[in-house]
Order: C-alpha cells, then sequence, then structure tokens
C-alpha cells in the first residue's frame, strides 16, 4: 500500500529521538502530519486536520543547554463558549524548552523556557512534545472571531450580549421596587 507524505511524517514523529545528538547537530525537524495521529487531540480534530510543525534543536548557554525552539499552528474543532455551536479556531504556538534529566534540574530551568525532563536515556518522541505543544495552545474560552449569528434571544444572557429594547424598558431605578416595599402596609417609615 502507497504511503503519503503525511503517514510517513507521523511515522518519524513517533520514533525516540537522541535529543543530544539532535542539538549538537543542531537538527530541524519540519513538515505536517495528520491531527487524527495525535491520540489526546482526537477529541478537537477536524475533519481531515492537519497540523504544520517545525522543531529547531541546538546547544545553548548555561548549566542546561540542550534546548529546542518549537513551532506549531493547528485548526482545532472547538465549541463556541457564547453560542455553544462547534467552530474551527486555528491556533499558533512558538515556545522554547529546555531539555533536563530529573524533576530537580526542571526546577532550575530559566523562566524563559518550559523544562521538558527526559529520563535516562533522553530520548523523546517528537509526537508526544508537538502533543503537549498544542494542548497547552487551546484557549480557555474559545469565541467565534465575528458576532455569533444564531444567538437565541434566552442565550442573550449567557453570551453577554443584551437586547438594546430591553436594557431601554428598564430606566428606573433598581432600588425603587425596594422602596416601595418600604412605604407600603408593614414597610412603616
Amino acid at each position: 500500500m502507497p504511503r503519503n507524505d503525511s503517514q510517513l511524517d507521523t511515522g518519524r514523529l513517533t520514533i525516540p529521538l537522541d535529543v543530544r545528538a539532535a542539538c549538537r547537530q543542531e537538527l530541524v525537524e519540519s513538515g505536517e502530519a495528520p491531527l487524527a495521529g495525535l491520540s489526546r487531540c482526537r477529541e478537537i480534530t477536524p475533519e481531515g486536520g492537519m497540523f504544520a510543525y517545525e522543531v529547531r534543536f541546538f546547544e545553548g548557554q548555561g548549566v542546561h543547554p540542550l534546548q529546542a525552539d518549537i513551532r506549531v499552528s493547528a485548526p482545532l474543532q472547538l465549541e463556541c463558549s457564547r453560542c455553544m455551536e462547534p467552530m474551527v479556531k486555528s491556533v499558533a504556538v512558538a515556545s522554547r524548552v529546555t531539555f533536563v534529566f530529573s524533576d530537580e534540574q526542571a526546577e532550575h530551568v530559566e523562566t524563559e523556557t518550559e523544562p521538558v525532563v527526559l529520563g535516562r536515556e533522553g530520548r523523546i518522541r517528537l509526537v508526544d512534545l508537538l502533543e503537549d505543544e498544542i494542548l497547552m495552545a487551546v484557549p480557555l474560552m474559545p469565541v467565534h472571531e465575528d458576532a455569533c449569528s444564531d444567538l437565541a434571544a434566552g442565550q442573550a444572557y449567557e453570551s453577554g450580549q443584551i437586547d438594546e429594547s430591553a436594557s431601554e424598558e428598564r430606566e428606573e431605578n433598581p432600588f425603587a421596587a425596594l422602596a416601595a416595599l418600604k412605604k407600603g402596609p408593614g414597610g412603616g417609615d
């Protein structure tokens, strides 16, 4: 069975990579792969969704020199927080990671980078690294870029949008009702 480029990229991404060697060689890995190949992203993968990536390994300065710059962009199938309708939102992330070999070393990584603990072998699967970056890029409250088109009248409060006619009707002081109750029978003045 012939394999297309995206299948080849997915396969290459799952092979454990020697991080020390990659940093020494200043290895650059880039390409596109199907989002469906990322097991933790399946619920947010639009049909036929592909993600693009670039990982540049290098030796930096300091105590923990093994580093990489990562760029990932992907379309994600999310639910709009305003109208609760499905939508596809593109995300893009650029970050720098520092590779370390223990949790103790991770505590001493510079604040500009994210620590990635490798373990004894010093290897990592790129697919795991890229999947983490995509998941961290998911917005907490995704919304349509344009106003949601089909807001039902009952959803106005939930969306934060209030119908102007409703606000015009309510021009009296909100404490007026309380004052009326106080003046009524038994309210004493």
